[in-house]
């Protein structure tokens, strides 16, 4: 099969990450071609055919659409696989002048308002059953999010490099932006006996920084900025916390439960399809996010029995494997119509 997948931003997060990983395992058994920003070249299995092309720039640029639609017919692929809202955008915009043949597929990474584009498409494939849920197409599937995840073992000293000993160790990852709403968790754990990492960067550090020192809890909360290491560190927490407004599909959710950490989260994405309903906590509730994670803390073999089901869901839908056969499958199905 030959396949055209399209990428329009150049931002950095777990929608370029899937993108990357989809790609570089579907290239193994299929002819994959790659529209995206030149900066992302590196990172693709030589066997994929890239064409670099910058639509980072305004969707409704003329040039930009000429050039992606003689790209696209140049390729001529079965399926042609948008990824995200603006690359769904851009293929609408020229698809009376693709070769009637090629199939096309969005995937919607998150929850958006205007479903408008995705209606059009052969097939959408949602990243959660809640990003889906406005859409009118019915040609749809929910995909999980899929992890290439190598065996890490717990470290016991790990974590001293942070100035942790024995105490119980609660992780956040995320960027340091509002919709992750990590203000809520800071001020959840201020007067619980823990130690809280937060992993990122964002426009938001600084003032979460100022939030921990005005209620007084420096000794509790460690700023790690940026790491390469992230698995590493939420292997050797207790629990991995997730205070998020709104997400399509966590990562962190996912890494954690392959690694069998447990996660309190408030209640995103699909979190109570996944988790033990005790451990999904409403958006923005901070007493019953305080409440739930000292239970976490003073019941945690409960909380690794409760969690069982759960590790053994990630490990059948989180992979990358599992992610990519699914994929495939849906490949098949708009093909043979």
């Amino acid at each position: 099969m030959r396949i055209c997948q399209i990428l329009a931003g150049d931002e950095e997060g777990g929608l370029e990450k899937h993108f990357e990983e989809l790609c570089n395992r579907l290239v193994s058994c299929h002819e994959i071609h790659v529209i995206a920003h030149e900066k992302y070249r590196k990172r693709f299995d030589p066997k994929i055919i890239f064409h670099a092309l910058d639509l980072s720039k305004g969707r409704r640029n003329l040039v930009i659409l000429y050039k992606l639609r003689k790209i696209i017919n140049d390729i001529h692929p079965d399926i042609l696989h948008a990824h995200a809202n603006k690359a769904v955008d851009m293929i609408v915009s020229i698809k009376h002048f693709l070769h009637p043949s090629i199939k096309i597929i969005a995937t919607l990474h998150s929850k958006k308002r205007n479903l408008k584009g995705f209606e059009r498409f052969d097939h959408v494939i949602g990243v959660s059953h809640e990003v889906l849920k406005d859409l009118k197409n019915p040609h749809q599937s929910v995909i999980y999010n899929g992890i290439e995840l190598t065996h890490i073992e717990k470290d016991p000293k790990y974590l001293s490099q942070f100035g942790i000993k024995d105490e119980f160790v609660i992780s956040a990852v995320g960027r340091l932006e509002k919709v992750k709403n990590f203000p809520l968790l800071i001020r959840a754990i201020k007067d619980l006996d823990v130690k809280l990492i937060i992993v990122g960067e964002g426009s938001e550090a600084e003032s979460l920084k100022h939030l921990v020192k005005e209620l007084g809890i420096e000794d509790k909360v460690v700023f790690t900025g940026f790491r390469e290491d992230v698995l590493n560190i939420i292997v050797n927490s207790d629990i991995c916390a997730i205070s998020s407004e709104r997400e399509g599909f966590s990562y962190v959710m996912a890494e954690a439960l392959l690694l069998s950490i447990p996660v309190v989260s408030t209640d995103v994405g699909d979190m109570k399809k996944i988790l033990p309903n005790v451990f999904v906590v409403p958006v923005n509730d901070e007493k019953k996010l305080t409440d739930t994670l000292h239970w976490m803390q003073e019941n945690y073999q409960s909380v690794l029995e409760n969690y069982e089901q759960s590790f053994h869901f990630a490990g059948e839908n989180f992979t990358l494997d599992a992610m990519v056969k699914q994929v495939l499958n849906s490949y098949d199905k708009v093909v043979k119509g």
